[in-house]
């Protein structure tokens, strides 16, 4: 029995678990973000106003406080609202600041076990679980415990998987060949790379009170494009390629590095992320099958997508964009 299975089991039905405290100085470090945007508008907003520089550098600190407070503010009251325990039958999750839920997933039902980190929670040792039932849709396919430490998450997988401490471990069926990276380019985005970030920096010069400077910058450029067609086109063309094969490369550098395909007793499980950690558990027995997509660029470069077909698996949800169900690049 896992370590995890024998606290369940001392604890009894009544044993009813908090969510990780840590989560409260990753949401301090998260809401630095906010912080910055604020930040901007109101130096933007002040500074048409005539204030002086002490005056803007104390209401941006007030802000900051006060932004930084509110966020911890809800997350202790998020955190202090939430209970989750795992039951022989069940799996249940107590939460709501303001509007009560109580969800359970029976355990014979679990499907897959994901754990991700992002940067800020692996600082802290966080790892936010998403436990799937299998089903297509609705409230009751997926619950997620937000955060664990990574010691309760892995011995949660472990136990809800039924996967012992000392199971053996065995060769991987798949790693990262950095030789992969060369097919990165091969995507639409690699040719429209150069406005996505473009439209970035507009947003950020906005933001920052110099739409004007922008303006005057996008100005310039499209006048020299006229004055000189011949040079200005092949140049930025090449800039263009250039920018979206870079950035390619780097965001499949970072989804797939250190990518391991690891087959554990009756369950496939898979790892990769440099910057945002992702591991996925899917139980064999639920595996229907694996699709091999062929874009037509990748398929030029002669390369392909391996995609797990299993039980209730596809897209991520929530405005995610990552396929949850993709077990190789190539």
């Amino acid at each position: 029995m896992s370590t995890f299975a024998g606290e369940r089991a001392a604890e009894g039905d009544r044993g009813w678990r908090r969510l990780a405290r840590r989560s409260l100085w990753a949401s301090a470090v998260k809401s630095l973000v906010i912080v910055v945007g604020a930040s901007a508008g109101l130096v933007r907003f002040l500074t048409q106003r005539d204030w002086t520089f002490a005056g803007i550098a104390a209401a941006c600190a007030g802000a900051a406080v006060l932004i930084v407070a509110a966020v911890v503010a809800y997350d202790a009251a998020r955190l202090r609202a939430s209970r989750w325990r795992l039951t022989p039958e069940r799996l249940e999750l107590l939460s709501g600041v303001t509007t009560r839920r109580h969800r359970s997933i029976p355990r014979e039902r679990v499907r897959s076990v994901d754990l991700r980190a992002d940067p800020v929670n692996r600082m802290f040792g966080l790892i936010v679980v998403k436990v799937g039932t299998g089903e297509h849709a609705g409230d009751d396919a997926e619950l997620a415990l937000d955060p664990l430490t990574r010691h309760e998450a892995e011995a949660l997988r472990r136990t809800l998987l039924r996967q012992e401490e000392d199971a053996p471990e065995r060769g991987p069926l798949a790693e990262l060949r950095w030789s992969w990276l060369w097919y990165a380019p091969l995507s639409v985005w690699t040719f429209t790379g150069a406005a996505v970030v473009l439209g970035a920096m507009y947003k950020v010069f906005t933001s920052f009170g110099a739409k004007s400077l922008a303006t005057r910058a996008a100005t310039a450029l499209w006048e020299w494009i006229a004055a000189q067609p011949l040079l200005a086109v092949p140049l930025l063309l090449v800039a263009n390629t250039a920018v979206g094969v870079l950035g390619a490369v780097l965001l499949c550098a970072e989804s797939w590095g250190r990518y391991r395909l690891d087959r554990e007793p009756g369950r496939l499980r898979l790892r990769r992320g440099l910057l945002t950690t992702r591991s996925l558990t899917l139980e064999e027995r639920r595996l229907r099958g694996v699709e091999l997509g062929e874009p037509l660029l990748l398929r030029l470069g002669g390369a392909a997508r391996v995609r797990a077909i299993a039980t209730g698996l596809g897209k991520a949800a929530d405005g995610e964009t990552e396929d949850v169900a993709a077990l190789s690049l190539i």
